[in-house]
């Protein structure tokens, strides 16, 4: 679970009892809805929705958990922040889910706000505030994510003499090097960076036909889609933990979850035209999220200091 840490702007949005434009667009001053930005935007709701009642909005805590639902029917994120807020008002859980999920329905950027089980908020981003991290991910290259997560890795396993791959990734695993060496499917390593090479190919394909990058995220709606935006807006956040925690094996094990995610996407959204098939802006805005996946990618990788090969 992911906690946010509500400071600066949202802490004055907390005195404020309209909402600010930052806010009421759902978009924040990124342009997009990732975590951090949908935490502030829960907070907000959920304050908004007390006050609107005549309750302390101070109880509303703020630290806002959300999480990634396993099941992407479910939504892309969950929160329970009525859970813990709720019994402090004496009112039910699922009443003030209820009433946090009313006030988040009119904003932009979110599609739905489902109450769910005892109390917990499921959330269902619009296609294209979710799908803008893509863009996000690419204006930024190389330095998305970008922290100390680096440094933190080389401090606590070193850097091998021969400095190879596998013997790298061995040590932030704690798997056998040996295994490591191999090209086979039970070796970690070689899925990620096999990932990334099938990732290269496909754009070198793509220049073959004539295919660039779009810019029109809202067209990917498709729930294997959403799952690998959702994967990419992690990133950050776990190269924080990671600062923070001084466990590497946090970036490897996301690595390997995302190449999981991509291949999921890949079995189910074809991104390159077939036959005369003519190019169209989602083969476009696939590319583009596919672009957003090996740089991603390649980011977490140099962060281990591990080759991101281009052929395998």
């Amino acid at each position: 679970m992911i906690k946010y840490v509500i400071t600066g702007a949202a802490f004055e949005y907390a005195r404020r009892p309209a909402h600010p434009p930052w806010v009421k667009t759902g978009r924040l001053d990124s342009g997009n809805m990732v975590p951090a930005e949908l935490a502030v935007l829960v907070r907000g709701a959920a304050i908004s929705a007390l006050t609107a009642r005549g309750l302390d909005a101070d109880v509303v805590p703020g630290e806002i958990p959300l999480e990634r639902p396993r099941d992407p029917a479910h939504g892309d994120y969950a929160t329970s922040i009525a859970l813990r807020t709720a019994t402090k008002l004496e009112v039910s859980p699922r009443t003030l889910a209820g009433w946090v999920a009313d006030e988040l329905g009119g904003r932009d950027g979110i599609a739905a706000a489902e109450v769910a089980g005892p109390g917990f908020l499921n959330l269902r981003l619009a296609a294209d505030a979710r799908g803008a991290l893509v863009g996000e991910v690419l204006s930024a290259g190389a330095g998305y994510g970008r922290g100390d997560a680096a440094s933190v890795v080389d401090e606590v396993i070193g850097r091998p003499s021969n400095d190879v791959d596998a013997a790298r990734y061995a040590m932030v695993r704690g798997l056998d090097v040996g295994l490591l060496s191999r090209r086979t499917d039970d070796n970690p390593l070689f899925r990620v960076q096999y990932v990334h090479a099938r990732l290269c190919s496909l754009a070198r394909n793509a220049v073959d036909l004539g295919l660039t990058v779009g810019t029109q995220y809202g067209l990917l709606e498709h729930p294997r889609e959403g799952e690998l935006i959702r994967a990419l807006g992690e990133f950050p956040d776990i190269l924080r933990s990671v600062a923070q925690s001084r466990e590497p094996h946090r970036v490897a094990r996301y690595l390997e979850n995302l190449a999981v995610a991509f291949h999921h996407f890949y079995d189910s959204c074809r991104v390159l035209p077939m036959g005369d098939e003519p190019i169209n802006s989602l083969h476009q805005s696939r590319l583009a999220l596919c672009a957003a996946t090996r740089q991603v990618l390649a980011n977490g990788l140099g962060v281990l200091g591990v080759s991101a090969p281009e052929r395998m």
